[in-house]
């Protein structure tokens, strides 16, 4: 998926999560951070143009280690040993990304390293997602609506 509906979806979840959360800044900021990190091994990426992200590109592939539970299970398992505060809001946004691209025609490598991809039938910026993306911005508006009543 586009990363437009990567942002959209986690903005829904952040805004459902938000009045949960002990540590509100942190939280939204580790949720988007996470929501795109999957992204950043491509180079056709908004994000993945900056040098860490062509450092870590030389490492892997798209749709690869970054796109996998088991990797987004062990980066939230260490955030939550050091840094517990940080843990859930990164897990969320990093879990809702590989979710969303589970449903996409190219699928992704779900435990990784085992060849499993789970995939299905959305095309990357087609009408399907297209569709998504506008259908999550009305539901992002409506939540921030109940919210604030």
């Amino acid at each position: 998926m586009l990363i437009k509906t990567h942002l959209a979806i986690s903005v829904f979840a952040i805004i459902l999560f938000f009045p949960y959360v002990n540590y509100p800044i942190q939280f939204i900021f580790l949720a988007l951070f996470a929501t795109v990190l999957p992204d950043f091994d491509t180079r056709f990426s908004k994000y993945g143009k900056n040098y860490f992200a062509r450092v870590l590109q030389f490492f892997t592939k798209h749709r690869g280690m970054l796109h996998s539970i088991t990797l987004c299970t062990l980066l939230s398992l260490l955030l939550a040993i050091f840094t517990p505060i940080l843990a859930f809001g990164f897990f969320l946004g990093y879990s809702l990304h590989l979710l969303a691209d589970s449903f996409t025609e190219k699928g992704i490598p779900l435990f990784w390293p085992l060849k499993y991809n789970a995939k299905g039938f959305i095309k990357t910026g087609g009408v399907v997602e297209k569709g998504i993306f506008f259908t999550i911005i009305i539901a992002d508006f409506l939540l921030v609506i109940v919210r604030a009543l």
